[in-house]
């Protein structure tokens, strides 16, 4: 049997759902993951049920945009503005 949501659950939730948005996407990961649960739960409280949703909706969102980011960044890797984004120039080694 699995345990309520306590009020700290959803401070914990509230913060990483504001804190995804600081550029950190795995921390809306983190919170849907961890979340999951509670949300199919009928006693768990709506605001929690919110942060956990919009964590998901955010961490696909920020997903499909930075695959696309990266598809036009490699469809474009001989362009002058993706050359500058490298950090050794093409053929370059390490050693």
């Amino acid at each position: 049997m699995r345990r309520r949501a306590t009020d700290e659950d959803v401070e914990t939730s509230k913060m990483m759902f504001y804190g995804g948005f600081a550029f950190l996407p795995w921390l809306w990961l983190i919170n849907f993951v961890q979340y999951r649960p509670y949300v199919k739960e009928d006693d768990t409280p709506e605001d929690m049920k919110y942060y956990v949703r919009g964590s998901m909706y955010g961490f696909l969102i920020f997903m499909a945009l930075w695959g696309v980011w990266l598809a036009i960044f490699y469809a474009n890797l001989e362009s002058p503005w993706a050359q500058g984004l490298l950090l050794f120039e093409k053929g370059d080694t390490m050693f």
